[in-house]
């Protein structure tokens, strides 16, 4: 799944470039566009999606998005030429084929992904959750290490399309071991009636949820907003820098591989600390370190320095300490019976937060600079990390009555 994820995000610039030839001067506008479409298709079904997990199970619907990856990779990357065989020849329309297979394609992604994230909150009780959520993630963040460091470097070699036919094989893989080794430990006597009433009371009355949602908000962009705009920077600065647009992507998959290789180790630490500190303490300083890692890529000219490994690699761990953090706080907080729906909930926020950063981002990677992404969201991410500092007592206190409750 974490193979799947990442994919888009890593090959959609050269993609668009080189297949789509967009302008250029549009290039930050339509990637972070084209990246949101899978966020508007989650934005659209996720709620439906975890009515759907706590109600038939969450086997079923992995299984159904393997499937729609199956198919629309490969349709995504021929769009333009599917395109040319209705005889829709301009322009528009390419672009326009390009955002309905990837909104295809992002139904498929939010059919499954977020159904991992239950399963291990199905499968551990609250003493050893961080260590599980913290092995989850690092099984998905192993899976976006192969993307940038095989795939990338495999693209260059079978071409842009190609890749896009690696991704419907990984689809296959995943349908296989999902039926051979995934198990829904949930009940069937819950109605999609009750399990939505019984969120929307839990979030009214509990402040530590709400505090997760909005982290959820402020964070969840950072998995795609990071790599999207890095990878774009690099793609649209290749021939200043005497490089063409796969050998920036595969430079830029280094880099971010890296990035993911620290944040890969740093996991287990996040795991233990989750378990024995606690999950405000790890939220509130992952969040500001995450600002910080992000001021300090946007102190770079260059983004092929060398530098710019350092920097990824510090807010990889980072933005990955926050996200499991809020994910194992909010599991803490919400009965069994309808965790798939209230982590549909969180799904849905942070859908919503990463549709408008890649949207902000992106034009202020246009209009402003290609720095001004970075300190935008360094801001908002450092500021999120010190309101919780500020509302620590009243979440601490009240995550002990939810958790009574």
């Amino acid at each position: 799944m974490g193979c799947l994820m990442t994919i888009p995000t890593v090959i959609q610039p050269a993609f668009l470039k080189e297949v789509v030839k967009i302008p250029e001067g549009l290039t930050g506008s339509i990637n972070a566009g084209l990246q949101n479409m899978g966020q508007i298709a989650t934005l659209l079904l996720i709620g439906l999606v975890g009515i759907a997990s706590d109600r038939y199970g969450r086997k079923i619907l992995i299984v159904a998005g393997f499937a729609f990856c199956i198919v629309f990779y490969p349709i995504f990357g021929h769009s333009s030429d599917i395109a040319t065989a209705l005889g829709l020849d301009a322009s528009e329309w390419h672009l326009i084929i390009v955002y309905l297979s990837r909104f295809m394609l992002g139904i498929g992604l939010v059919l499954s992904h977020p159904q991992f994230v239950t399963l291990v909150a199905d499968y551990t009780t609250a003493e050893g959750r961080g260590k599980g959520m913290a092995l989850h993630a690092i099984m998905m963040s192993l899976g976006t290490l192969c993307v940038y460091g095989l795939f990338t470097q495999m693209a260059a070699v079978i071409g842009i399309i190609g890749a896009f036919y690696v991704g419907g094989i990984l689809g296959l893989a995943g349908i296989l071991v999902a039926l051979s080794g995934l198990v829904d430990r949930i009940g069937k006597s819950h109605t999609a009636k009750k399990d939505i009433r019984e969120v929307y009371r839990l979030v009214l009355r509990s402040f530590p949820l709400r505090a997760a949602y909005i982290t959820g908000f402020v964070t969840r962009a950072n998995i795609s907003l990071t790599s999207t705009l890095i990878i774009v920077w690099m793609v649209s600065m290749a021939g200043k820098f005497g490089y063409t647009p796969l050998q920036a992507t595969a430079r830029a998959g280094v880099i971010m591989m890296v990035g993911n290789v620290f944040s890969i180790l740093s996991f287990y630490i996040i795991g233990i600390l989750l378990d024995r500190v606690g999950r405000l303490p790890v939220l509130i300083s992952t969040l500001i370190l995450t600002g910080i890692g992000y001021f300090f890529i946007a102190t770079i000219d260059d983004p092929f320095s060398n530098l710019m490994f350092l920097y990824v690699s510090l807010l990889g761990f980072a933005k990955n300490g926050a996200i499991v953090a809020a994910n194992t706080l909010a599991s803490d907080v919400t009965p069994r019976h309808c965790l798939g729906s209230a982590l549909g909930v969180l799904n849905t926020v942070g859908t919503l937060g990463i549709i408008f950063f890649l949207q902000v981002c992106g034009y202020l990677f246009d209009s402003i600079s290609h720095q001004s992404p970075f300190v935008f969201k360094g801001v908002i991410d450092a500021a999120c990390g010190i309101w919780i500092f500020i509302a620590r007592k009243k979440i601490i206190s009240m995550e002990k009555e939810d958790q009574a409750l």
